[in-house]
């Protein structure tokens, strides 16, 4: 997908780094013309723009949950085409990133990958949520891990903070043709502000789930957004 991680990141604070370049568009986040365009009117769910302008206010609170909390070694890039399976048995490429991240990270990125560039419908991103964090969560129990499994839910559900600069690009090129992915082709605009739609607004539902979670685990609260 457009702005998917560039070489030479640091796992160190990855997020972080990971979003800073990412500012196309922001001025458009409060650009009621941008909203108005027929393809963001139209395929972008009612409520969207108030929940992913308040993601882009609450950043920094985010960010700072995520490099707070347990960490793992993490791959940093998995998406589905990352990943090779035959029948129950998967393989993870290209580790080129791998390092320091924060419990559930890696769940952060390849859900909302896996409907942004249209491997998967977004009608099954719930379905495949679920099914993959109860794996994530088994797999962790598994290895020996005792912790307080909340703390992995949050770190899935503030990894949404990754894709706050998403909205903004697609508010900005909404007139720009919608190549598929890796350059070969292209894809209906329709199709792809529909996905990315529901995508996004499946976000906003961890991100408050996220600024609802924490405090139980001792962190301060999200600021109150717009």
């Amino acid at each position: 997908m457009p702005g998917r991680t560039g070489r030479g990141c640091r796992s160190e604070r990855f997020l972080r780094d990971y979003t800073a370049g990412r500012t196309t568009g922001q001025d458009l986040l409060d650009d009621d013309r941008a909203w108005r365009h027929p393809l963001v009117r139209e395929h972008f769910p009612a409520g969207l723009r108030e929940d992913m302008v308040r993601l882009h206010h609450d950043r920094e609170w985010f960010l700072t949950v995520m490099e707070s909390l347990p960490r793992a070694f993490c791959h940093l890039d998995q998406w589905p085409a990352n990943v090779r399976s035959d029948g129950r048995d998967s393989v993870v490429l290209d580790w080129a990133f791998a390092g320091d991240g924060a419990l559930g990270e890696d769940l952060g990125n390849y859900l909302p990958d896996s409907v942004f560039d249209l491997f998967v419908p977004a009608a099954d991103l719930p379905g495949l949520a679920k099914a993959a964090y109860d794996a994530y969560a088994h797999g962790l129990r598994a290895s020996g891990w005792r912790g307080d499994e909340r703390l992995v839910r949050l770190g899935v559900c503030a990894s949404a903070v990754k894709y706050d600069w998403l909205t903004a690009l697609m508010l900005a090129r909404a007139d720009d043709e919608q190549p598929a992915y890796g350059g070969q082709g292209a894809v209906p605009a329709e199709l792809r502000y529909r996905e990315r739609g529901l995508a996004l607004a499946f976000l906003a539902d961890w991100a408050a789930e996220a600024r609802l979670l924490a405090p139980q685990l001792g962190f301060p609260e999200a600021p109150s957004g717009r």
